[in-house]
């Protein structure tokens, strides 16, 4: 019995290494909302250790709480460009969609650039007897900075538009009101309103991945410096086959 305990006291044991909790703060502007969720979800299934803070602003002030300090890592949907600030570090980690809805007896079903244009600019004010409403976003939310860049150039949304402050509340209006005509992410897309074709094409993750869909933008991840620490470690994820994995399934 003796000879048996020296010799199973001779085996090498399994290392077990506990590593110490910890807190990773990501903020994310609000089209990326439910990505961030499900990032952080699946992030720490796989990471025990770490718990995942969501904060959701639009993507101003979502880089306003990064650059001030009160999150480790963010998920932008636009970069802003000031002079008097020191650039982010950043990576684009996915491309989304601005869906075009409408409400479903809105008497369009399909539309273009120059035509959206019109409508936003309040020049085209009624389709098939149907009087049309502009709904728009705030100022500070990269959804709306990605689509005026990309339909209105120059020009401003119409002073009659509605403007609403998060992606939730643009689809809850479009949805209870005929006419009413607005812009997503196609993240934030459900079923009460009907998404428009634009120059031929709907937002699937296909069309907006190849680019014959005409209304995309990158996802940045972003932060002050070169991440570091745990931070750093979720990029990597992030940036690699598992997060990947993870952009990829929520973006369908």
């Amino acid at each position: 019995v003796i000879l048996l305990w020296t010799l199973a006291a001779c085996i090498p044991q399994p290392l077990t290494v506990t590593r110490e909790p910890v807190t990773l703060r990501l903020v994310a502007a609000d089209s990326c909302e439910p990505l961030s969720e499900e990032l952080a979800a699946v992030y720490e299934e796989a990471h025990p250790w770490v718990t995942v803070q969501v904060e959701v602003w639009n993507s101003a002030l979502a880089e306003r709480t990064l650059r001030a300090g009160g999150a480790d890592l963010a998920l932008l949907s636009w970069l802003q460009e000031t002079a008097d600030e020191e650039p982010l570090w950043s990576h684009p980690f996915a491309r989304d969609g601005i869906a075009v809805i409408v409400h479903p007896v809105t008497p369009l079903t399909e539309t273009g650039l120059a035509h959206l244009q019109e409508i936003f600019r309040g020049r085209v004010q009624e389709w098939g007897g149907m009087v049309l409403t502009v709904v728009s976003r705030e100022e500070g939310s990269g959804t709306r900075a990605a689509f005026e860049s990309a339909v209105l150039g120059d020009y401003d949304v119409t002073p009659t538009g509605v403007v609403m402050p998060s992606s939730e509340a643009v689809v809850e209006y479009v949805a209870r009101t005929p006419g009413a005509i607005g812009y997503v992410s196609t993240l934030r897309v459900d079923d009460h309103v009907r998404v428009l074709s634009v120059e031929g094409a709907l937002p699937t993750s296909a069309a907006v991945s190849n680019g014959s869909y005409p209304l995309s933008h990158p996802l940045y991840l972003a932060a002050i410096a070169e991440p570091t620490g745990e931070a750093r470690e979720f990029a990597q994820w992030l940036l690699g086959p598992e997060g990947q994995a993870v952009v990829g399934r929520c973006m369908d």
